[in-house]
This record gives structure tokens, sequence and C-alpha cells, in this order.
């Protein structure tokens, strides 16, 4: 086949049909990542009866290992070859790992904090953490391999968003409407068995539709069989290479500061909605739901701004809007809404919830789309493609921010005075509740704005990609006479 056929094949536009089996896989890693980071913390101290502080160090360490991880599961997954690719054979081996991980993360024994209950929660955790990434990583890198049409691209990060949103529901819908209907089920352990077989259902089930409905994409992408020569040089020398690419390094910060913010916030949410808000067992789901259809409204509305704003000045007007909208919400409640739990301060909070859904889905798109871009800009300036590296960067960047927000969020606790409590739901004082509250809402509001000196520095816009494609397929053309790689690079 030759290298012009080859740029065709692998721009094309894909199936409908394709691009919705692929989006369903989106679901496994949005419903790990949602139940770990809504339900952990609260489990480990409510229910197996570890101190906050430890306890966010466990899922603190998790990440941490899970995070070093994610460079060489995406590198590894680059270098890869066989038969059915380069990433489904990844994607395959990663759901029972999950599937496992989840079942004895909430099986735990009640020992009040224990080291062997410590112990174990540490190692299921860092299991489900990494087998998450084994699939999710080389999912993600399909994005870029199934077509390398730009504005392909965005439309299958739709699709992964909307199942994404898909997969959330999935589990929050039966986790919210019949495990935790009273405040008690959150400090239940059966609740929690029950939460751990929830999530291997939708996990196994999703996945593997993916993997069933894409198989024969894959088999027909060129990107998924390279040769050797496309990914020839070292882990470590792909990784000197990120560094010294100015677009890459503005864009993982950014994203790893996002980020870090994010999940210190959401560690507390379940906290906040009890203690601060007050909100009824059976409210708790009101704002999650809320951010989820934050999320699904974001979407077209993403779509929508993005034909008009640069990639990176909608980042910038996400992270106005949530600073905003976090920080006026919790204030207007303290304000003016209390006693708390009223009708108003709770829909107050929804719109807060369905806001900051809506720009996650600003970030995501925006993200995932500009390191696209990077990875173009990358194979002009060094050769090389690696999908894998660069989508475990930001994968790198979601869990570390994880785990030092879940840190963050233990200290905040230990702070404001909350105990450990075995099979009960603490109460804190008014004057902590309170504190808890501001810090969750205006802290982590003005938190945001840290980033955007950093984020307004990144330069690869619209126009000088368009630059970076003309300047490949320049070198494409020169290359046509020897044997390379999908995009006629060494």
């Amino acid at each position: 086949m030759g290298k012009s056929d080859m740029g065709t094949r692998a721009a094309r536009r894909l199936p409908v049909r394709t691009k919705l089996l692929f989006g369903v896989g989106q679901g496994v890693e949005v419903s790990a990542t949602f139940v770990a980071n809504t339900f952990l913390l609260f489990y480990l101290t409510s229910v197996v009866g570890i101190s906050p502080a430890v306890a966010g160090t466990v899922i603190f360490l998790s990440l941490l290992v899970d995070a070093v991880a994610d460079p060489l599961i995406g590198s590894w997954s680059d270098r890869s070859q066989s038969r059915w690719g380069r990433r489904l054979p990844f994607m395959i081996g990663g759901l029972p790992v999950i599937c496992i991980a989840s079942l004895a993360l909430f099986g735990i024994p009640i020992s009040g904090g224990t080291v062997s209950a410590i112990g174990l929660a540490l190692l299921s955790n860092i299991l489900l953490r990494v087998g998450t990434s084994i699939y999710a990583l080389p999912y993600a890198a399909l994005t870029a391999e199934l077509t390398t049409d730009y504005d392909e691209r965005s439309s299958v990060t739709v699709y992964r968003m909307i199942f994404g949103f898909v997969g959330t529901v999935l589990t929050i819908a039966p986790a919210f409407g019949v495990i935790f209907t009273t405040k008690e089920d959150y400090a239940s352990r059966s609740a929690y068995v029950q939460l751990g077989l929830l999530l291997t259902v939708v996990v196994l089930t999703m996945g593997l539709a993916c993997i069933i409905g894409v198989r024969r994409a894959v088999a027909s992408s060129a990107a998924e069989h390279l040769p050797p020569s496309a990914t020839s040089k070292s882990f470590l020398e792909d990784l000197k290479d990120l560094a010294r690419n100015r677009s890459f390094m503005v864009l993982f910060t950014s994203a790893l500061i996002v980020l870090i913010i994010a999940g210190s916030m959401n560690a507390l949410n379940l906290y906040a909605y009890n203690h601060f808000w007050k909100l009824p067992a059976a409210q708790n789901q009101f704002p999650i739901v809320g951010f989820q259809v934050g999320l699904l409204l974001g979407i077209p509305l993403t779509a929508l701004i993005l034909q008009r704003m640069e990639k990176r000045d909608v980042i910038v007007l996400g992270i106005i809007v949530v600073a905003v909208g976090q920080a006026s919400s919790v204030l207007t409640a303290y304000q003016w809404l209390g006693p708390l739990p009223t009708p108003a301060a709770t829909a107050v909070l929804v719109v807060a919830s369905v806001s900051f859904g809506a720009c996650n889905s600003l970030f995501f798109i925006g993200f995932q789309s500009m390191i696209a871009d990077a990875v173009d800009e990358h194979e002009l300036k060094f050769g090389q493609r690696c999908e894998g590296l660069y989508f475990s960067a930001l994968v790198f960047s979601a869990k570390a921010a994880t785990g030092i927000g879940s840190l963050v969020a233990g200290l905040v606790l230990s702070s404001v005075g909350l105990k450990a409590t075995a099979n009960t739901v603490a109460v804190l004082p008014e004057r902590s509740a309170t504190f808890l509250g501001l810090l969750w809402g205006a802290g982590h509001g003005l938190a945001f704005l840290v980033v955007l000196p950093l984020i307004l520095t990144y330069r690869l816009g619209r126009a000088r990609h368009q630059e970076i494609i003309v300047e490949l397929n320049q070198r494409r053309s020169t290359r046509t006479a020897r044997p390379t790689g999908l995009l006629g690079t060494d």
C-alpha cells in the first residue's frame, strides 16, 4: 500500500457504529474513577475505621504508584506488536484486574483501622488504579489512531464523553437510588460490597462491548501495525523529547494544577453535602446527577464554542466559570440562605454542580484535543509517533492530581476535627461544618485561578497547527520511496 493510500485510509470518516462502540469504552475508566473518587475516602473512614489522614495517604500512595506506571504502560503499548494490534491486548488484560480489585477493595473486613486493613486497602486500590490504566491508556491512544482527521478526532472525543456520561449514570442511579438510600447505608459494609459488584458489572459490560465492537476497525488501521522504525527511540529518549516540547509542558502542567484542585474538591464532596449543606441521604444524588447533566450539556456547548474560540481560550473560560460558580454558591448559601438545608440552598448547589459539569466537558475536550495537536508537533520536531506516551502523560496528571487532592482532603478533614468512626457517620460541630464548606467552595474556587497565568502562555493555536500539518504533508511527500511509519517519518 502506498503512503498516500495509507494517509487517505487513516483520515477517512469513521462509521457512526464504530464511533458508538468505541465511545462505549469510555464508561470503563469513568465509572471506576467515579466510584473510587466519590466513595473511597468516605468508605475508608466511616466503614473500615481508618483515620482521615491515613486514608488520604493510602489513596495518595495508590495513585502515586499508578501515576508512575502510566507512562510505562503507554510507552509499552506504543512498542507492542501483535495480530490484535498494539492496544487491544492491554484493554483485554485490564478488565479482569479492575473487577477483582473493586470486589476486594469494597469487601475489606471491618477491623477498626488495623495495619492489615490499611495494607489491604492500599494493595486493592493500587490494583484498581493500575488495572484501569492498563485498559484506559491504550484505549485513549486509539482516539488518535482510528483516524488522523482533525475534526473526526473531535467527533470521536464527543462520543467518548457521551458514553462516559452513560457509564457514570449506570453507576450513579443504582448507587444512590438502591444501595445508598439512608444515612445508615453510607456506614454499612454490605452496601459497599454491593457497590463493588455494581462496578464490576458496568466495567465488564462496557469494556467488552467496546473491544468486540472496534476489533475490525483496529485490524484495518495502519497505525495499529506500525513498523519498528516508527517507534525506534527508547522510552527515556521519548521522555526527554516530551520535556523539550514547550507546548506539551505548558499543557501538562496546567492540566495537573486544574486536576489537583478538582481532585481535592471531589474527595470532599460527600463531606460537604452531609456536613455543610446538610442534605438528606436521598438528596446527595442531586448535585452528583446535576454534575452529570452539566457534563452532557457541556458537550454540544463546547463544540459550539470551539467553532468561535481557540482551544486555549475555551480552557480559560472554563476556569473562570468554575472559580466564580464554586465560590459564589457556598458564600450565597452561607450568607443569605441559612440555616441549611433549604430548597433554595439545594437549588444553588445543583446549579453550581451543573456549571462545574459543563466546564469539565470544556476541560476534557479541550485538553484531549490539545494533546492531539502536541502529538503532531512532536512528530514534526522529533520524527516519532508516541500517542500512548502522550495520552499517558495526561492521564498521569489526572491520577497524580487525584492522589494529591485526596491527601489534601484528608488533611482538611483532620484540620476541621473530623474523627474516624466505624459503622457510623461522624457529626461535626456547626463551626467546623461551616469552615469545611467554605474551604470546599470558596477555597477551591479561588485556587482554580492559579492556573490562568500559565495556560495563557500556550501558543499552539489553530493557525500554527495548520502550519504543522502542511509541513508534515510536505515531509511525507518527499519520503514515499522508502518504508516508513504511518505518517511517513522515522
